[in-house]
């Protein structure tokens, strides 16, 4: 039997970060634990583009405080995470007109530096881009994106460094309970004794969960990227973009090469967080080529290199689950993604700390992100529907 002051379940971006700040903020003994290795799960396969363009109050200021963060990472974490600052845009169709309105002018009213501008100043930007169907355009020049793995690392490093015990290849298998009070996990090779456990298991969240008896709303999607050699038509796009008007992502991915995914709207394939296809569909590559080619007309000599699999872990309304568990004392949620965890994980870290330490995040209000939403119909809406937080 091993003791420890907190244990948090699932080594991503999310599960690190948390880790990181509890034994920052003094906790003697914090075990991370993961089934795999560290970002092995949804963070190693995120797309990682890191955006300030949300619908409510509480995710603008979270990203806010993380691109704060991802700017200075070697001076408020400690080491590199990768982060790029090629700026982001976002590429409207005419029936998203309103709610990129409302959202530009929130994220102005909370700081972020995000306007609107025309086709003719993006050309600019970028003059490759065909732009016939976008009815409008964001843009965020202190956005852009990171590497997921190596801001995983660095903050498993600094959590190494302060004290704290990483244990990979430690797969949970229950959550031990005296009805009320979370008193331990099982692994498969040892029991653990804790105070608090956080759950930020990702797509396993959910069954974890279950082993308490507590029932968490999350469904698991399959999503799928491609990689494609941009280096000989003059290089991947100059900035992030997402493209709304043709429902889909993209990014560069180093110097030389661009990342292409499927973006809103689209179907969902829902699938078990284990065993599930991992090969990217041939139609899928066909219809992603025929889209990102019809924006980029000049890439059409540009080679297709390289595709994986990565997993959603998303609830009802596409907004994460964050804080304690109501009548289970002890465990915390830090689940639910929908897709977004990874550019707020630095944000999520802090408030998940003080929701622990302190007793309540204070710095962000994250009491609408509760369990409890679900039961009491309290869901969140967004601009440009459910699945766009």
């Amino acid at each position: 039997m091993q003791t420890a002051d907190a244990v948090v379940i699932g080594a991503g971006i999310n599960g690190a970060s948390t880790a990181y700040n509890l034994i920052k903020r003094g906790l003697k003994k914090v075990v991370l634990l993961d089934k795999h290795l560290i970002a092995s799960g949804g963070t190693g396969r995120s797309a990682a583009i890191i955006r300030q363009h949300y619908s409510n109050a509480e995710l603008v200021q979270m990203v806010k405080h993380s691109v704060d963060i991802f700017h200075n990472f070697d001076d408020m974490v400690g080491g590199d995470g990768g982060f790029v600052n090629c700026g982001w845009a976002f590429l409207i169709p005419d029936y998203a007109s309103d709610g990129l309105t409302k959202n530009i002018k929130m994220g102005q009213q909370y700081g972020v530096d995000v306007r609107e501008i025309t086709a003719d100043a993006l050309h600019e930007i970028e003059p490759r881009i065909d732009l016939t169907d976008v009815h409008r355009i964001a843009y965020e020049p202190g956005s852009g994106y990171a590497d997921p793995r190596r801001s995983t690392y660095a903050y498993v490093r600094r959590f190494l460094d302060l004290g704290g015990e990483l244990k990979e290849l430690t797969e949970v298998k229950k959550l031990l309970t005296d009805g009320q009070h979370i008193t331990g996990i099982e692994t498969d090779g040892e029991t653990i004794s804790w105070e608090v456990v956080v759950n930020v298991a990702g797509p396993w969240a959910a069954r974890i969960a279950a082993t308490a008896g507590v029932d968490v709303p999350i469904q698991v999607t399959r999503e799928e990227e491609i990689i494609c050699e941009t280096s000989d038509v003059g290089g991947p796009p100059k900035l992030c973009f997402s493209d709304m008007a043709k429902a889909i992502y993209y990014r560069p991915e180093g110097t030389t090469r661009t990342l292409i995914g499927r973006g809103f709207p689209k179907d969902y394939q829902y699938v078990e967080p284990d065993g599930y296809n991992q090969e990217v569909d041939a139609p899928f590559i066909d219809e992603i080529t025929q889209r990102f080619r019809a924006r980029w007309p000049s890439f059409t000599s540009a080679l297709f290199i390289n595709s994986y699999t990565g997993l959603y872990d998303v609830t009802p309304d596409w907004h994460p689950i964050l804080g304690r568990v109501d009548n289970m004392s002890g465990l915390y949620l830090c689940a639910g993604f929908s897709g977004h965890g990874f550019k707020i994980a630095p944000s999520i870290g802090e408030l998940m700390t003080e929701e622990i330490v302190d007793g309540a995040a204070h710095s962000i209000d994250i009491s609408r992100f509760n369990l409890r939403r679900f039961e009491q119909g309290a869901l969140f809406t967004a601009a440009y529907g459910a699945n766009r937080a």
